[in-house]
């Protein structure tokens, strides 16, 4: 009996580990596409890191977590932890957001005081 049970266990590890292995298929994207390919991702600045001439901006969806990076002239006023939205082109496949890109980035630069 117990040699049964352990043979039960290892092709259920077997299975687990087969699954976890597995390609999987691309994932959906979160956003309804508007008519024109694009969406409003809201997100999070998480880094800026030199890259050139340039800023490398990594930024954290704050829908699914989902990292996204783009590059802005060394000039910016981004901060790490500001909260920026993020146009994002879905470039004609508005089911599988691995393809996608950050077209534009608004967000506030300054705090308003009552």
């Amino acid at each position: 009996m117990r040699i049964s049970k352990k043979i039960a266990t290892a092709a259920a590890a077997l299975a687990l580990a087969a699954g976890l292995l597995a390609p999987t298929a691309a994932a959906a994207c979160p956003y309804t596409v508007g008519p024109l390919g694009r969406y409003i991702a809201p997100a999070e600045v998480r880094g800026l890191y030199a890259y050139g001439d340039r800023v490398q901006v990594w930024c954290s969806d704050l829908k699914d977590g989902d990292d996204w990076y783009f590059l802005v002239d060394a000039e910016t006023d981004l901060r790490i932890f500001d909260r920026v939205q993020l146009v994002v082109n879905a470039n004609g496949t508005p089911g599988d957001f691995s393809d996608d890109t950050v077209e534009d980035v608004f967000w506030s630069c300054c705090s308003i005081d009552d």
